[in-house]
């Protein structure tokens, strides 16, 4: 059984903006289940891992939203830690800020379960089922990903080639980063490919033994916290308790650290560099919500219902949130909290929030993430 939950809830909001947007980034968009997403994979930590932390590590900038969300789920609040980093590193410094605070707490030799906090996963019994058995190779001494069986030529996701089987998964051959359309297609019709679904598992331990050998300079930085002084460590590594909520190292000792660290993926730091990586073929469903294409898929699959989820599509208007008219106009989703019409157009997202408005033709969602890194460079805080 896995012993900790890991949650990486630090993202900038890009790929879903207008409603996803710097200060009020994906994960804490509700996507029409009444729960934000975060809530939703914490909900989902408690169900798989019935005991240990959770563990969740954030932006500075970002601890009350994460709070506030936390506050609302009062049967798992005991179990929750809050890391707030203090600045975004990507994903191989949080987690190996996660990992040392649970190798600090005396879990060297214990699994750890990596969620991002902005998937959705069902049903949760199926994952349950993976993880076990993630679980199982990470006690082997495997850094352990969860591969998804891909059911297009998708450009947006990274993909795993699969090799020997190992155990109740198989070894990885290579990582590949997301492909051009054609390569995406080869990898689809030659059967040995997965999508990366950026989760994973493996011991604290074990993690930190692969940080050193491939990215020393990260595996350095957080050997310095068990040789603090004693005395030291209060000051130094404070833990604080928020509504029952555990709030552990804000503080300037952490500044220091983390001013000499890379910002580096965990997929480039050691993913794709160690020998000892297996995959889990998932028996789950997974979307990564990775942009308007994949939030209007909810809909269109009957996931989330578009009166729940306050979106309409081609099939007409129904009487949830603001009024959306389609006049001559089919295969649009609108998501929206002012009242929209659209005359004699196709194929659109219309996307209506945080006082922001995008357009954009269905299957070029990609391109949102190029436009807020556009608006970025630019110096437009106040859209972004």
């Amino acid at each position: 059984m896995i012993d900790n939950v890991i949650i990486l809830a630090g993202g900038s909001g890009t790929r879903l903006w207008p409603a996803s947007i710097r200060t009020e980034p994906k994960q804490f968009l509700d996507p029409g289940t009444g729960h934000s997403l975060l809530q939703m994979t914490i909900r989902r930590a408690g169900a798989v891992a019935p005991s240990g932390p959770i563990v969740i590590v954030t932006h500075t900038g970002q601890l009350d939203a994460v709070l506030q969300d936390c506050r609302a789920l009062a049967d798992l609040r005991e179990r929750i830690v809050v890391l707030p980093e203090p600045e975004m590193r990507s994903t191989a410094p949080a987690l190996a800020m996660a990992a040392a605070y649970l190798r600090d707490a005396g879990g060297e030799d214990e699994t750890a379960l990596v969620l991002p906090s902005d998937h959705l996963v069902n049903p949760v019994d199926r994952f349950a089922s993976d993880v076990e058995k993630a679980d199982e190779l990470a006690r082997e001494g495997f850094l352990v990903t969860f591969g998804v069986a891909p059911t297009r030529a998708e450009t947006g996701y990274g993909y795993i080639e699969i090799g020997a089987v190992q155990g109740p998964g198989r070894r990885v051959t290579a990582f590949k980063e997301k492909p051009n359309v054609e390569l995406a297609k080869q990898y689809l019709s030659a059967g040995n490919f997965l999508w990366n679904s950026g989760m994973f598992v493996f011991r604290n331990g074990r993690f930190f033994e692969e940080l050193k050998m491939h990215e020393p300079s990260i595996h350095a930085s957080f050997e310095r916290i068990p040789l603090l002084p004693f005395e030291d460590r209060r000051s130094k590594l404070p833990v604080v308790n928020s509504d029952g909520i555990t709030v552990a190292w804000k503080s300037g000792f952490l500044d220091q650290l983390y001013s000499n660290l890379p910002s580096i993926s965990i997929d480039y730091a050691v993913m794709e560099r160690s020998e000892r990586t297996a995959v889990v073929e998932s028996g789950f469903g997974w979307n990564d919500i990775g942009g308007w294409d994949e939030m209007a898929q909810l809909t269109d699959d009957g996931v989330i219902g578009a009166k729940d989820a306050n979106s309409l599509c081609a099939d007409g208007c129904r009487d949830a949130g603001p009024t959306v008219y389609q006049i001559e106009s089919t295969d649009n989703y609108v998501y929206s909290e002012l009242p929209v019409v659209l005359c004699g157009v196709s194929d659109l997202h219309v996307v209506v929030k945080n006082g922001r408005v995008l357009v954009s033709r269905r299957g070029a969602s990609q391109l949102v993430r190029t436009a807020v890194h556009q608006m970025r460079h630019d110096d437009r805080e106040d859209i972004t």
